[in-house]
């Protein structure tokens, strides 16, 4: 009998021991599982549809409106559910981390604290936001953002732009049809100033066919005859732009991809300032080669960003652009390069009607679309960016 009881103990021992062990296991995977929310205490979290919390400190809850889901939606949902805003007890405060797609919990002294998190469909957070008086800037960073049709370019200046074949960028400007290209990081108004960010605009038809220099030389500055002529339109809604400083970093070679040609736009790679000044200061500009290069999306977007710019004549990669159009367009920059051509005075860089990046002789006429950078004040007050209803703007 004794032995019996021994082998008894023996046996239980196991159990506690097993026990044990899956213990440590289980903590360790809730601490992986909740590991994705920022907190400035350790508290454990659960999500549920009733205020229980078991062991949990924190309690999440998520409605799309007053209807409760089961769990967080994921970024680029096909509901087009972006996040809202949160209501917390226990004073705590919730930060939404859009690149994380995750909440940040701050003030979080107690347990047993629940906070809701609210999702919307995107055209109702873009009217939430209207309705908040936010500026342009910060209405498209809270809630396009989240969507698939803008995307951070990952520069050093992380620039946020719309992307893809279709995006709802459109905006009514100088009482005509213009698109977003993005929100514009760094963007000075004079060329000691300050840096902000600033919604950039492009008119979404062609102004006609005009040479880039009909005397025949590339230096934007002094200036070309196509800088003269944008700058004396008469614009309807000049109310709302301002100067910037454009970046005029010369050309070498067209076999860049889109985060190449930012640095050679800059000055930073390539053949920098020569032979024409680094930046100049004006109203109306042009489109930059990297302005077409990162707005390509679909699931080639990694894809794309690694290729060549001359190397976007493919569905995957011009087809996913909405800035690719069936005929040549200039661009601002210039470039050192002779290429086919004789001598570098001659030359500036355009988008082919191909879908590739290369160059054209100046004294050539080519499309003209007309891009100017929005005062950071400017407010969207209203529309949904689809060309049907485009956003409106006011100071």
């Amino acid at each position: 009998m004794k032995l019996k009881r021994l082998e008894k103990n023996k046996y239980k021992k196991i159990i506690i021991g097993t026990l044990i062990v899956i213990s440590i296991i289980v903590s360790y995977l809730l601490g992986k599982t909740f590991a994705m929310y920022q907190v400035n205490k350790s508290f454990e979290f659960v999500n549920g549809k009733v205020n229980y919390y078991g062991r949990s400190d924190v309690y999440f809850a998520y409605y799309n409106g007053n209807t409760w889901l089961d769990d967080i939606p994921k970024k680029n949902n096909a509901d087009n559910l972006v996040y809202d805003h949160a209501v917390c007890d226990n004073d705590a405060i919730v930060e939404w981390d859009y690149d994380l797609w995750a909440p940040k919990v701050k003030n979080l002294t107690k347990a047993k604290t629940r906070c809701s998190l609210y999702f919307v469909n995107k055209d109702t957070a873009m009217k939430n936001c209207i309705a908040s008086k936010k500026t342009g800037v910060e209405c498209l960073e809270e809630v396009i953002s989240q969507t698939n049709e803008m995307a951070y370019d990952e520069t050093f200046e992380n620039n946020l732009r719309y992307i893809g074949a279709s995006p709802n960028n459109y905006v009514t400007f100088n009482n005509e049809s213009w698109r977003i290209i993005g929100v514009m990081n760094n963007i000075k108004s004079t060329e000691n100033g300050a840096g902000e960010s600033r919604i950039k605009i492009i008119r979404s038809v062609s102004i006609g066919s005009i040479p880039w220099d009909s005397s025949g030389n590339n230096n934007w500055t002094r200036p070309a005859s196509l800088n003269t002529t944008l700058q004396a339109r008469s614009e309807a809604s000049s109310s709302l732009i301002d100067n910037a400083v454009w970046n005029l970093g010369g050309f070498d070679a067209s076999n860049k991809t889109a985060a190449n040609c930012y640095l050679t736009e800059r000055g930073i790679i390539g053949a920098a300032a020569s032979p024409n000044t680094i930046a100049w200061l004006g109203k109306v500009g042009l489109i930059y080669p990297s302005d077409y290069g990162f707005a390509v999306g679909g699931t080639a977007r990694d894809t794309c960003l690694k290729t060549a710019l001359y190397n976007y004549n493919t569905n995957s990669c011009m087809g996913n652009d909405w800035l690719f159009t069936s005929n040549i367009r200039w661009a601002i920059s210039s470039t050192t390069s002779t290429y086919a051509y004789s001598t570098p005075a001659i030359i500036a860089m355009a988008i082919n009607a191909v879908g590739t990046f290369g160059t054209a002789g100046v004294t050539v006429g080519y499309n003209v679309y007309p891009v100017v950078y929005l005062k950071s004040s400017v407010k969207i007050t209203g529309g949904t960016g689809s060309s049907s209803s485009p956003y409106t703007l006011s100071l």
